[in-house]
């Protein structure tokens, strides 16, 4: 008897079958994956866009504080007057196209004036808002350009306003440690500043503290305004002018009448 034997298949390759449920299942797949991109390329471009908005509402902005305090105005900035070498170099308006693209970027311009409590101006706030071509996400830059103009420093106490004074002013210098202080004729504690008006160097007399009761020293009668710059100097017997990590030996106060540095040190 002749017996019948089966062969089967290779193991050497696919059959056709299986190369077209290949075929099929990698279609399906890189088909789902196609708005995965499409989506990371929008994304991307929308990225681009956005950068160049704000780089040219960046600039616009320095172009802003460029010009002469008298010529920011919302009407100039938009509808800028010719010609264009007589107002920003031409660099304002309400579109801008970047080289290489097509669609121009629209541009707008707010100027707010700030004012005083007696109605002036005191400075322009200017916002410039940039959309990118096609509408969309607006970026929007915003710089405060003050009034060069010289104006006048009031203060208000007891419901009356008077001119800032500039005399019967203090200084009050206060210490860490009173007993620090070197108390000599020539070291001791004093200020000198220069003359608004010879350009002489002026000397206070030299003081300390008292007692530990007392830690500060005040100087009065002093004359204050534009010019006027006293510096407050101290001989303490634990400054080091070579070691900072030694604290300055004393504090100037800040009071109402005076402004300075709160830290100045020592000598």
């Amino acid at each position: 008897m002749v017996g019948l034997t089966h062969r089967g298949r290779s193991g050497d390759g696919f059959t056709m079958v299986e190369l077209l449920v290949t075929i099929v299942l990698a279609g399906i797949f890189f088909a789902a994956m196609v708005p995965l991109f499409a989506n990371v390329l929008h994304a991307t471009a929308g990225d681009a866009l956005r950068n160049d908005a704000q780089i040219i509402a960046q600039d616009r902005i320095e172009q802003v504080r460029l010009l002469a305090y008298t010529d920011i105005d919302q009407d100039k900035l938009n509808d800028p007057p010719n010609p264009a070498s007589e107002f920003g170099d031409g660099r304002f308006g309400t579109a801008y196209t970047l080289t290489g693209q097509s669609r121009p970027y629209i541009i707008g311009y707010t100027v707010e004036p700030q004012l005083n409590a007696d109605g002036s101006t005191v400075a322009q706030k200017v916002s410039v808002s940039v959309r990118r071509p096609g509408g969309g996400f607006t970026t929007t830059m915003t710089t405060i350009v003050r009034n060069p103009a010289p104006g006048v420093v009031e203060v208000t106490t007891g419901g009356t306003s008077s001119p800032l004074p500039t005399t019967n002013l203090s200084i009050t210098v206060s210490f860490k440690n009173w007993a620090h202080v070197i108390r000599s004729s020539t070291k001791g504690v004093f200020w000198t500043r220069v003359d608004a008006t010879t350009g002489a160097i002026v000397t206070s007399p030299h003081t300390w503290p008292a007692d530990a009761s007392h830690p500060t020293v005040v100087f009065t009668g002093l004359t204050g305004g534009a010019n006027y710059t006293y510096t407050v100097s101290c001989y303490s017997s634990q400054w080091s002018t070579t070691d900072p990590l030694v604290s300055p030996p004393f504090h100037l106060l800040k009071s109402a009448r005076l402004k300075f540095d709160t830290n100045p040190g020592g000598s």
